[in-house]
């Protein structure tokens, strides 16, 4: 199943290391970043991902704005969080 996962990573990294272990791990997992990339078309994608850090209780604005705007009906989404600390970093996933 081709996967794209839409992500934003900046302060410490960790979102870009969870996605980048992802690709390593599956087949068929393409990255988009979701600042380089903002009107990325996901159509011909069969499930995306959305990946980020939490900036306020939400995701990045750069992932949201891709969200609303590119995502074609029906597609099965799933989303990625991480949250960075200064002496840990927790990362989650939900399907």
């Amino acid at each position: 199943m081709k996967t794209a996962i839409v992500y934003y990573s900046k302060h410490h990294g960790n979102t870009k290391q969870l996605v980048d272990a992802l690709v390593e791990a599956f087949d068929g997992i393409d990255l988009i970043d979701a600042a380089a990339a903002p009107d990325a078309d996901l159509r011909g994608y069969e499930r995306v991902g959305f990946a980020s850090g939490i900036y306020y209780s939400k995701f990045h604005k750069s992932v949201l704005h891709l969200a609303e705007t590119c995502l074609p009906e029906g597609k099965p989404v799933f989303f990625l969080y991480t949250c960075g600390a200064k002496k840990q970093s927790y990362t989650t996933m939900t399907l």
